[in-house]
């Protein structure tokens, strides 16, 4: 597993109050089967007041910039400013902690058996999958 283009973040947009949604980042990854959000390592979190009712359960979108007025966000013109700054906020905290030396090949075969990557179009499946299974094993 590889990060993907240098900077590439992915952040999921979600519904979390009726005035507020929350924007999450996560790295991304490049398997090969594509590129997906790493949903195992949550960089940053916040939330961001709207004007409007949520209109979508969920939506996901790249990010690669700190700049506002860069084309990532121009599906969501009433967040630039505050998507922009969590992207900084992500990267700096996915610059810390990403490793500066070559992981060992024992320490790359545990990533891989610890790591757990959702394609992003498939996460609320993957939780209801998830939370269903948790139920169903609760009540027998």
């Amino acid at each position: 597993m590889t990060t993907s283009a240098p900077g590439a973040l992915a952040v999921e947009l979600h519904p979390a109050s009726p005035t507020q949604w929350a924007a999450i980042y996560y790295p991304m990854v490049v398997t090969p089967v594509g590129r997906w959000a790493e949903v195992t390592w949550e960089l940053h979190q916040h939330l961001m007041t709207t004007t409007s009712a949520p209109r979508e359960p969920a939506r996901w979108l790249e990010a690669c910039s700190s700049d506002p007025d860069h084309p990532c966000y121009a599906g969501h013109q009433e967040w630039a400013t505050e998507l922009a700054a969590g992207y900084a906020a992500a990267r700096a905290v996915h610059d810390t902690e990403v490793t500066e030396e070559p992981l060992s090949d024992q320490e790359t075969q545990l990533l891989r058996e610890d790591t757990l990557v959702v394609p992003a179009g498939q996460l609320s499946e993957w939780v209801l999958d998830d939370l269903k299974d948790e139920t169903s094993s609760i009540g027998g």
